[in-house]
């Protein structure tokens, strides 16, 4: 829902992307440890939130976040989402690697 919602009534394009990762890792570990119940409160949650951000204008408050701050973090993420899948590249065939490469 966050990556059709927020182009459609969003300011940016860059925040589908950082928006829907950060939820997405964050989202799985928690309905891996708890149960799916938990997953609807977070949702919620997370939408009041972003609701009373909008309210008192705390967006205004980004502009004093270093640019270095903001690349870092989508890097992070992204290292985030390849780790867990670097054990999925040991043992396939230099064909897989030349094909998608």
């Amino acid at each position: 829902c966050i990556a059709v919602i927020i182009p459609c009534i969003g300011g940016r394009p860059g925040m589908i992307s950082a928006a829907t990762v950060a939820m997405a890792l964050l989202m799985v570990t928690l309905v891996k440890e708890h149960v799916v119940h938990y997953l609807l409160a977070a949702t919620i949650l997370t939408r009041v939130i972003h609701l009373l951000f909008g309210v008192f204008k705390i967006g205004k408050l980004m502009k004093f976040i270093p640019w270095a701050v903001m690349i870092g973090f989508v890097i992070a993420l992204a290292i985030l989402i390849f780790l867990p899948q670097v054990p999925h590249f040991v043992g396939i065939s230099t064909l897989t690697y030349i094909s998608v490469g």
